[in-house]
């Protein structure tokens, strides 16, 4: 390891809080080409070094009390694509190439056995604004539309728009779109983000007034962000 490496170690060494495990920190493993929870398993400040060197998972075993590399008695080696660590510095998440099983049963996963019969939280309970933090005022205002389309008020642009139908909206939508790309072209900041907040606003009138919500836009996103890290 040359010095860059070493400092750049040292550094990362110093951010991660070992200390309320008593010396080890979890580390979650997923594959990187279908994000699949791999395993969790355990590493001190060596097996970490060795992780990051070599590119190969170590983990160290609290069982048999030393560091070992997976693979090393099946051959079935993990190897590490990319790494990061949580916003408390005490958990590891690694996405690695997993050569055959991860799972000493034969499975591709530990985590091959389902829990059957638990009272879980219906699909309707997760909110976007749970996921995608700063989303939830997109969500909120998207909630506010959809209710002066069903309530209309004399008052409310939104119904007043609605009310004109789609080529209206569609052409809201031109509008302030074409606005964006001159302010854009003229590179005045505050203007390009009034204007994009007008051109976001006028897409999801389109969304609620076509009776789609917001979650499939979120959907979509993270189905084509999963898609793109996959593949790197």
């Amino acid at each position: 390891m040359n010095q860059a490496s070493k400092e750049n170690m040292n550094a990362l060494l110093s951010k991660l809080d070992f200390s309320k495990m008593d010396g080890l920190i979890p580390a979650v493993v997923q594959d990187i080409a279908t994000n699949t929870v791999l395993m969790v398993g355990f590493m001190n400040r060596e097996s970490l070094i060795k992780t990051l060197s070599t590119g190969y998972m170590h983990y160290f075993s609290r069982t048999r009390n030393r560091i070992w590399i997976k693979g090393e008695e099946s051959k079935h080696y993990q190897m590490v694509k990319e790494a990061y660590y949580d916003c408390d510095a005490d958990a590891l998440l690694f996405k690695v190439k997993q050569i055959k099983a991860c799972c000493h049963e034969g499975y591709f996963t530990c985590f091959h056995n389902k829990i059957e019969g638990g009272e879980f939280l219906e699909e309707k309970l997760f909110k976007p604004e749970v996921v995608y933090g700063k989303a939830k005022i997109i969500e909120e205002i998207f909630s506010v539309i959809k209710n002066r389309i069903e309530k209309p008020t004399t008052d409310s642009y939104v119904a007043h728009l609605v009310k004109e139908g789609q080529n209206k909206i569609l052409e809201k939508i031109d509008e302030e779109s074409n606005e964006l790309i001159l302010a854009s072209e003229n590179n005045k900041e505050e203007e390009i983000v009034h204007e994009s907040t007008d051109l976001l606003f006028h897409i999801m009138v389109l969304l609620a007034y076509q009776n789609i919500n917001i979650d499939k836009i979120f959907a979509e996103l993270e189905s084509r962000h999963k898609e793109k890290t996959a593949k790197k």
